[in-house]
């Protein structure tokens, strides 16, 4: 399971204001001639060495206290892995003892399941064997010394929970390295697995299986087979891989599938009708740039509560489509999705986002447009929360 990486911390300028100080002729002339009256004749007297300039106070430490996020960073790893399984048939039991970190507990339920037979549970096996590798070579992070930048970078309310957050995952890290050292994998018999229900034809194991073939034809053939099953996954994956060839320059054939394949697979994956906006939006498939009809395409990614849909929306074409009102309802909606959980570990970097976007659209706003957003909010929360929340296994 991918662990979104950090954001980029920005640093403020500081300006100085440097005043002018001078005197006239005059003053000069009468501060020499008190010299002279004040000196003995012929006197020569040293110069008086100014004191040295006081040393300027030290700036305050900047310090936020951590709340206690422990439950809350339970729930942001249970969304986080129930959104890794979307499509697999795992029980919920699972689902919550990778979310305490105990990996090595799902491991050893999910190989009694494979070992009968159940695909689904091998192909979890798969994923968390990726994940164990990520968690095993990641290192440890030193909460406290990143306090300074959340303190500048989110606003009070929301820095304390931010820095909880922080707490917890550096608390959750060695209990996960420890889970998965204990995690027996059957590394064979996973792989072998994997292979015989891919060449049986079930396009969930050839999906998963192509990424790792290293022969471009064969893990094109995997997909395909997969595709002509009408699975979802990898269409999305057979989208992707064609868009980054062309923006790679590797191939400037077939562009035009890049939307018929995240069109199909957009019904199911709300990421893949979230890519579909930001492809229309651009004209990234050999289509003419056609922002108005993404928009639709990228507001229904956001009543699913697609993570990264509501950040777009701030930033991409299709996006600026929308009025002001409308815009700022739905990144309030985001954030507050964000609040309770359902967009998983990436909490602090969606939180960077909305302490960015909503002010930017706020400012230079008339009260009536922000209360007007703040209304339509609530109505969006109404009409989706749940729907949102039921996408993202927010609970």
């Amino acid at each position: 399971m991918d662990v979104p990486s950090a954001t980029r911390l920005e640093k403020a300028a500081i300006h100085m204001n440097r005043g002018f100080h001078g005197t006239t002729l005059r003053s000069a002339a009468l501060a020499a001639a008190l010299f002279l009256i004040q000196s003995p004749a012929g006197a020569i007297e040293k110069p008086k060495q100014a004191p040295p300039p006081e040393a300027p106070p030290e700036a305050p430490a900047i310090t936020v206290a951590p709340t206690d996020e422990t439950q809350f960073l339970q729930v942001l790893q249970r969304v986080s892995t129930f959104r890794e399984f979307r499509g697999l048939k795992i029980g919920d039991d699972v689902i919550d003892q990778l979310s305490r970190g105990e990996a090595d507990k799902a491991v050893a339920s999910l190989s009694g399941l494979a070992a009968q037979g159940d695909r689904d549970a091998n192909i979890a096996l798969v994923r968390i064997q990726h994940w164990c590798n990520s968690v095993s070579q990641s290192r440890q992070q030193d909460w406290e010394a990143q306090l300074p930048q959340v303190a500048k970078q989110f606003p009070p309310e929301r820095a304390g929970r931010v820095a909880g957050v922080l707490k917890a995952q550096a608390e959750f890290s060695p209990r996960a390295k420890q889970g998965c050292s204990q995690a027996r994998f059957d590394f064979g018999g996973i792989e072998a697995r994997l292979r015989a229900a891919a060449d049986a034809g079930d396009p969930a194991s050839a999906t998963e299986l192509a990424p790792f073939v290293r022969d471009p034809a064969k893990r094109e053939a995997l997909l395909q087979a997969a595709i002509s099953k009408n699975y979802a996954p990898a269409m999305y994956a057979a989208a992707s891989n064609l868009l980054m060839a062309v923006q790679r320059g590797e191939t400037t054939e077939n562009v035009s599938k890049i939307r018929d394949l995240l069109k199909v697979a957009g019904r199911t994956m709300p990421k893949a009708k979230l890519d579909l906006a930001n492809c229309m939006a651009l004209g990234c498939d050999g289509h003419p740039a056609d922002a108005r009809t993404a928009l639709v395409f990228g507001t229904d990614a956001a009543r699913d509560g697609e993570p990264t849909a509501f950040l777009s929306m701030a930033r991409m074409p299709w996006g600026r489509q929308m009025p002001r009102v409308q815009l700022l309802a739905w990144q309030y909606f985001g954030d507050q999705l964000n609040e309770a959980g359902c967009m998983g570990d990436a909490y602090i970097v969606t939180s960077l986002g909305f302490a960015q976007s909503i002010p930017m659209l706020e400012k230079g706003q008339p009260t009536q447009v922000l209360e007007a957003a703040k209304s339509q909010a609530e109505t969006l929360w109404k009409e989706n929360g749940e729907r949102a929340k039921k996408e993202n296994g927010c609970r």
